[in-house]
């Protein structure tokens, strides 16, 4: 296939696996400028289906040209995310954007308590950001574990 400036106008759907520490928009301002400089184009519309955080990789759905319209559609389609979880160690700012500043034993941990107890958590933090974010995506795997809990 032959990629020209017509191909990005009418539009594509872009497939990225965001790179860490990169913002979403990081790469879609990179995704804009290859394509400007390129193909010499003044303007061309690009933009992405749903922000991953910096600290995440991942999909990253990026379209151009007249494809920028559909971004809604793509945006509610069913997602699904996967982490990591290092138990009994703490951050000031809870995530890994701070170094872990506080340990605590594990060893009376067991699968039955952190299914348990991360549910629980799951539960109270999806309730309280419903009220601030539009939440469409739902891990199933991980409901079903919790509905059981």
């Amino acid at each position: 296939m032959q990629f020209t400036e017509e191909y990005f106008k009418e539009g594509q759907v872009l497939l990225f696996d965001k790179p860490l520490n990169w913002t979403s928009f990081q790469l879609v301002n990179k995704v804009r400028w290859l394509i400007r400089k390129t193909y010499k184009i003044k303007k061309i519309k690009v933009g992405h289906a749903g922000t991953l955080d910096p600290l995440a990789t991942g999909l990253l759905i990026i379209c151009t040209g007249k494809f920028t319209k559909r971004i809604e559609e793509f945006m509610g389609q069913e997602k699904e995310y996967t982490g990591t979880i290092v138990l009994g160690a703490t951050t000031p700012s809870y995530d890994l954007e701070t170094e872990i500043d506080q340990t605590f034993p594990t060893a009376h941990l067991n699968d039955e308590l952190i299914k348990k107890n991360y549910c629980s958590i799951y539960r109270k933090h999806t309730a309280a950001t419903a009220g601030f974010f539009r939440i469409e995506e739902r891990r199933k795997a991980f409901v079903r574990v919790c509905a059981r809990g």
